[in-house]
């Protein structure tokens, strides 16, 4: 009987090593300011639509940091950067598929997670306080992109 307790036990250790939890950073090597969410859509009717996320970049060392992915409202993005006339940004689009991995982050709308490789090594930190801007309409893809 005791043999089948402690195997019990010892597969129990196991399983619970193996979820998909990660660990959020508490201090991240950048810097980021104002972060909003803007849905959008191209085309009468909505040919085409999803919705993206920006993030502005107050201070990045890509020495010591290099972002990665953005994980919201329960979808997977890469992170672009892009010099604007309004500074550095990271935008992420999010289009209607579903990665099939399963979402790792329990977050709140206002609430989204980037991920950066630091050392060899992946990071995560907690970005709080997005905003959720008003929705947008675009003539053509050439217009959306251009913008």
């Amino acid at each position: 009987m005791k043999k089948y307790i402690y195997i019990l036990g010892l597969s129990l250790v196991i399983l619970s090593g193996c979820g998909p939890t990660k660990k959020l950073e508490t201090m991240a090597p950048f810097s980021l300011g104002e972060t909003y969410a803007q849905k959008w859509s191209v085309g009468e009717p909505m040919e085409e639509d999803g919705y993206e996320l920006v993030v502005s970049v107050l201070s990045l060392d890509n020495d010591n940091a290099d972002l990665k992915n953005i994980y919201y409202n329960g979808k997977m993005a890469p992170i672009s950067i892009e010099v604007t006339d309004k500074g550095i940004i990271g935008i992420s689009e999010f289009g209607k598929v579903q990665s099939s991995e399963e979402f790792p982050f329990e977050l709140t709308e206002t609430q989204a997670v980037i991920s950066y490789m630091q050392k060899d090594k992946v990071k995560y930190y907690q970005i709080n306080g997005i905003q959720q801007n008003l929705p947008i309409s675009y003539s053509n893809l050439d217009e959306k992109n251009s913008r």
